[in-house]
């Protein structure tokens, strides 16, 4: 809802409810903070209520929520992320064809998150760690929610134009 821009130090702080879009994930907090290199994205930190959403099919939603999350980029791609505090997520575990085989349902104090290529690659799971593989024709995609799960479609601009509406 409100954004400061420092020149200074190339860093976009984003307050009241920010939404973050890259490709097929959702990013929200109650505070974001960008740090960009060569103007790109180079670290990203969102404070309390850290929810990270990813869309890998109409009703499939890999999704990540903690206290913080602290994201990492390499020439403009996403490399890492670490969900720390109350960490949980729900992922969808595909076989080397694609096909989804089983729901990944976790709960730990920190989790580490590596991509590949924009492709999630492993996750590590660290501290008090809780959680439960689905089959994945035991559970439907649609009923597997994280709480305050908001897939916010809707106000994801198409163009760069909608974005000074």
């Amino acid at each position: 809802d409100s954004m400061f821009y420092s020149f200074k130090d190339s860093v976009f702080r984003l307050y009241q409810n920010p939404i973050l879009w890259a490709k097929e994930s959702q990013v929200t907090g109650d505070t974001v903070i960008v740090y960009t290199k060569n103007k790109k994205a180079d670290y990203v930190q969102v404070f309390e209520n850290s929810f990270l959403i990813n869309q890998m099919d109409p009703d499939i939603f890999n999704q990540v929520k903690s206290t913080r999350m602290d994201a990492y980029f390499v020439d403009g791609s996403i490399d890492s992320v670490r969900a720390a505090g109350l960490a949980e997520c729900i992922y969808f575990i595909q076989d080397e064809d694609s096909a989804y085989t089983g729901i990944n349902e976790s709960q730990c104090d920190v989790m580490d998150i590596y991509f590949e290529k924009d492709e999630l690659e492993k996750v590590v799971f660290r501290s008090q760690v809780t959680g439960t593989i689905w089959p994945i024709r035991q559970k439907s995609p649609s009923e597997m929610r994280l709480p305050n799960f908001n897939w916010l479609d809707e106000k994801r601009p198409k163009t760069k134009y909608e974005l000074y509406e």
